[in-house]
């Protein structure tokens, strides 16, 4: 894998992890709401997991070729990115069940 595809690989990663995360920051505004119904924030979970999956998939590519890839600040930071998108949905996952439980 040479420079241009890695480079490409990253950015649809940076992309694909930045649709999820700005679906879930739309369901934090949603939850704030009185008025937020379960289904609309089951339906942005699904739709967070669907772009988290395909930034996930990139990085497959990518790391099939582990032993042949040279440093990369662009790769590593699409990586990050989509570890703290995968944090910030697995945290989620866990707390909207506990403020639905104190309302």
């Amino acid at each position: 894998m040479d420079e241009n595809e890695l480079n490409q690989i990253s950015m649809l990663m940076l992309t694909y992890s930045g649709k999820a995360k700005q679906i879930l920051n739309q369901t934090i505004d949603t939850i704030s709401l009185s008025t937020y119904k379960k289904d609309d924030v089951s339906a942005q979970f699904e739709k967070a997991h669907k772009w988290l999956t395909k930034a996930h998939n990139e990085q497959n590519k990518a790391i099939k070729y582990v032993d042949n890839l040279q440093y990369s600040v662009l790769f590593t930071h699409a990586q990050d990115t989509l570890m703290n998108t995968e944090t910030i949905y697995f945290l989620l996952t866990k707390l909207i069940p506990l403020i639905r439980i104190n309302q």
